[in-house]
């Protein structure tokens, strides 16, 4: 009875998996599922405080306050494991593991976020950071679709071979987690290697931030029936017939005639919750500290931000404190760190969306951000060496970084996957070199044929 109930379930599963498309399929779902795993996982890690952020929002909606570590630690583990399993998937390493541990994680976010698109009690779910934005319903059925995939990967994932044999499948884990831990530390403690949001570097932030908007028109011309716009200085030739002027889309240009820069000027309030225009300077270098919060933030950072605001004094550089608490948390900070710079308040949303970090610095020359970091990789060691802040941080850049540590990953990636298969090549040579003399004995006559 258990033998021909076996064999009907096998049956059944054969009609699933139907011979080279059941190859196909399990290929597609293995780049798909692996893809997605892979894209979430990077862009939580690229920026471990903003899912700092959305896992304390998803607490604080279940009424849950005041974990910082776990948040933290949370951040990191999220993120590595989801890029790890999508490597695993990518490259069909530990074949029946992956898809039974990402089924784990869907059992979980399944509920999760079919509660969260019911109740919308979080605005975006955060599952590709700030890089994509996807609605609550829209990652549900996103966790659907990846959940149908998962049963049929962990029905017939081990059918298809893997790009990496057993015995170095451990070399791919500790390179996935090692890559992906050292992208999440340099975001955490400096600032993501790419920033997804809206004030990257360059961007103007002061309301009088020295540029003003240009007012620039595309012009309409037509030729043989066919109409095309053109700015005055791209016009190919006479030929072509003016029909209108469009206004184009408003740029900001530089007072200086330098590159064009986007500008989003920050609202700043005092104390007493009246708007402060004149707090972030149009002209000349400023250093903005960020507080997102001022009860979390560790006593030995008082001692860094004093020494770094004594350089700034030095030098000329205005030092201005930003923070979302109230009146009374800033005068207990003013208190406790014996702060000799002014303290302003502005939106918590946007403060932690100019710079990452608790606290955090930020640059500014002329009112656009030159650099941004978290005040523990601030340089405090070669401020008394150097001349400037911008020498004193160096001229390595976050994306230069990246760009270094992936190449390294793919390096390595590719040299494992050399070592491990060279044996199966040479294997499959020398079987291919031994078919082609076995083929060409058996074309030779034998010694009877050449003596008729």
């Amino acid at each position: 009875m258990k033998d021909a109930k076996t064999q009907s379930n096998s049956r059944l599963l054969d009609r699933l998996y139907v011979g080279k498309w059941g190859i196909a399929i399990v290929a597609v779902l293995r780049l798909v599922v692996g893809g997605v795993f892979v894209f979430s996982g990077f862009t939580k890690g690229i920026d471990p405080w903003g899912s700092v952020y959305k896992f304390d929002e998803y607490l604080n909606s279940f009424g849950f306050y005041d974990y910082d570590g776990l948040l933290t630690f949370m951040a990191f583990s999220v993120s590595a494991v989801e890029f790890a399993l999508g490597v695993f998937m990518l490259l069909g390493a530990y074949r029946r593991f992956t898809p039974i541990a990402m089924l784990a994680m869907m059992v979980v976010m399944l509920p999760l976020t079919l509660y969260i698109a019911v109740t919308n009690n979080v605005a975006d779910c955060g599952c590709f950071g700030d890089a994509v934005s996807i609605s609550n319903w829209g990652t549900f059925w996103k966790n659907v679709a990846l959940t149908v995939a998962l049963v049929y990967l962990a029905m017939f994932n081990r059918r298809v071979k893997n790009i990496y044999g057993f015995a170095v499948q451990w070399i791919v884990a500790l390179l996935a987690f090692a890559y992906i831990l050292f992208v999440a530390w340099v975001g955490y403690n400096y600032q993501p290697l790419i920033d997804f949001r809206p004030f990257p570097i360059g961007t103007v932030i002061a309301t009088d931030g020295g540029d003003e908007a240009v007012e620039e028109f595309v012009f309409l011309y037509e030729k043989a029936g066919e109409r095309r716009q053109f700015t005055l200085d791209s016009l190919p030739d006479d030929s072509w017939a003016f029909v209108e002027r469009i206004p184009a889309e408003p740029s900001l240009a530089a007072s200086d005639g330098s590159a064009v820069r986007e500008h989003r000027p920050i609202t700043v309030f005092d104390t007493d919750g009246n708007v402060a225009d004149d707090v972030i300077l149009g002209q000349g270098e400023q250093l903005l500290l960020m507080f997102p919060s001022l009860s979390d933030i560790v006593i030995p950072f008082t001692y860094q931000i004093n020494e770094t605001y004594d350089f700034c004094q030095s030098h000329g550089i205005d030092v201005v404190g930003l923070t979302s608490n109230g009146k009374a948390e800033i005068a207990e900070w003013n208190d406790l760190s014996m702060a000799a710079y002014p303290m302003y308040v502005m939106d918590d949303s946007e403060l932690k969306m100019v710079a990452r970090g608790n606290p955090a610095a930020v640059f500014l020359r002329d009112g656009a951000i030159v650099w941004k970091c978290g005040m523990q990789a601030m340089p405090i060691a070669r401020l008394d060496e150097a001349g400037s802040l911008d020498e004193a941080m160096g001229s390595t850049t976050p994306r230069h970084v990246l760009y270094f540590v992936t190449a390294i990953y793919v390096a390595a990636m590719m040299f494992v996957l050399i070592v491990n298969r060279t044996h199966s090549v040479v294997k499959f040579s020398l079987r291919r070199v031994r078919k082609s003399r076995k083929k060409q004995v058996n074309l030779q006559p034998n010694s009877e044929e050449k003596e008729e």
